[in-house]
């Protein structure tokens, strides 16, 4: 038997709309972010969710609430420390275009054009935020992978088979995730606001099957158990 894993990054908040690194900062969702987890909880509507987590930042829960608010006898959702985003250290705050010059002014263009757009990315760009951090506390690499990868594999061996479960986090967090198991599957941007991914888990075998989902035609595809693989 199959778990269906539906991974749900939350909802617009005020630093992600001034393009802010936003990592352990417990924001609130704007109003623009509320109405993408409102949206978002009606398309999902005709998936039954047997389990729900979250990470405790306030963005996270807001948004799985609103998301179970469509159904009517929701599963109670649990909050996971584990689930929070990538700690950005002395970083949190900072414009992504500070970052981006003062990455420029440190590494130069062609160093950083390989960063941002070559195959292995998402590693250069975490070890990018902690090469930038002057106090030293960005998480690293390896450090943010056994912490997301520990609390999903976690969750998933208490979860009964063919159950679907709803997992909002963050983008970092959950793109730590898909990096791990189908790189390639990683947008170049990330993960959106609100968007879905789709990991089936069988036993160990953890299948990507659908990402960055937003569209309401590849969202509604999740309630036949046939997502698209892409939006």
């Amino acid at each position: 038997m199959t778990v269906h894993l539906y991974l749900v990054r939350h909802g617009e908040t005020a630093m992600n709309k001034a393009q802010r690194l936003q990592g352990f900062t417990d924001a609130p969702l704007t109003a623009k972010g509320l109405g993408q987890a409102d949206r978002l909880g009606e398309l999902l509507a005709p998936i039954r969710f047997d389990a729900a987590f979250s990470s405790d930042r306030q963005r996270a829960v807001t948004t799985a609430n609103r998301i179970l608010a469509a159904h009517p006898n929701p599963p109670r959702l649990e909050q996971l420390t584990g689930l929070r985003e990538y700690y950005f250290g002395g970083l949190e705050g900072v414009s992504n275009w500070g970052l981006i010059t003062a990455s420029l002014r440190r590494y130069g263009a062609a160093t950083m054009a390989r960063v941002w757009t070559g195959g292995q990315k998402f590693p250069q760009l975490i070890r990018n935020f902690q090469r930038m951090d002057s106090t030293g506390q960005a998480e690293s690499l390896p450090a943010l992978c056994d912490r997301v990868t520990t609390t999903v594999r976690g969750l998933v061996a208490d979860i009964a088979d063919g159950a679907n479960v709803l997992i909002v986090a963050h983008g970092v967090v959950l793109s730590a995730l898909v990096y791990q198991l189908a790189p390639a599957k990683l947008p170049t941007t990330l993960l959106k606001n609100t968007s879905v991914t789709r990991v089936d888990v069988t036993g160990d075998d953890w299948q990507v099957l659908g990402v960055n989902l937003t569209a309401r035609r590849s969202l509604l595809a999740l309630s036949d158990q046939t997502p698209e693989p892409t939006d």
